[in-house]
């Protein structure tokens, strides 16, 4: 009987023991990680996205653009939210909205009206970082009147290189960054990034999980990403 009790006591123990490692196994391999989706572009992409974005507006917006943007009265900015969503290996225009405007009360809808007649029916190519997406969306901020110095303006935006500084926001405006990317502690604001971003988890056992998604690009069309203009 003592030798049943023994062989009962020893397979209680290495049960406990076993449970035991078992759960220190456990919480080993579930220490607190970051997960990420997408991450920070350099900025020699960023520029290099606002440029081929003001290739298209100059190339096949501006030409029907100018006229009526010479009626807007006052002084003053308009940013504007683009849609465009991928027909045909191409980002096709589908919607337009003001999203902040300085001029006076009223030309903000004239505004919008020249900017919607100029873009509707236009279409940029799609480059291969964002082929796995299905939405672009552009935050483009724009000057009313257009500077008398556009094409002085626009050829050194062309012929600019990357710089570090982040002097006039995403544009050299102060056109505010509208995108989004996934970073060590979740979704941080860019000039080109994507339009959504979202936090899953915490700091617990399952640990911080970031999801961006949908194309998106910040900036303006006589400048990009700090790079400073004066007119």
């Amino acid at each position: 009987m003592k030798r049943s009790y023994l062989i009962v006591a020893v397979i209680f123990v290495l049960t406990a023991l076993m449970f035991a490692y078992s759960q220190t196994s456990r919480r080993t391999t579930r220490t607190p990680q970051t997960r990420v989706t997408a991450q920070p572009i350099t900025i020699e992409a960023v520029v290099s996205t606002q440029q081929r974005i003001n290739r298209y507006f100059h190339g096949d917006v501006m030409s029907k653009l100018t006229k009526c943007w010479s009626t807007v009265r006052g002084k003053g900015t308009i940013a504007f939210k683009y849609t465009y969503t991928k027909t045909n290996g191409r980002w096709l225009f589908n919607r337009l909205a003001t999203e902040g405007s300085t001029l006076p009360k009223g030309e903000d809808s004239l505004a919008q009206k020249c900017m919607l007649n100029a873009v509707g029916g236009t279409s940029f190519p799609i480059a291969a970082p964002e082929g796995t997406e299905n939405t672009y969306v552009l935050n483009w901020t724009w000057p009313v009147p257009l500077p008398v110095n556009g094409n002085q303006l626009t050829a050194a935006m062309f012929a600019a290189r990357p710089s570090q500084t982040n002097e006039g926001g995403c544009d050299g405006w102060g056109t505010p960054a509208k995108c989004y990317t996934c970073g060590e502690k979740g979704c941080i604001k860019v000039c080109v990034g994507h339009q959504e971003c979202t936090v899953y988890g915490d700091n617990s056992d399952v640990g911080l999980s970031c999801l961006a998604k949908d194309n998106c690009a910040s900036g303006g069309p006589f400048s990009v990403s700090g790079m400073a203009i004066m007119y």
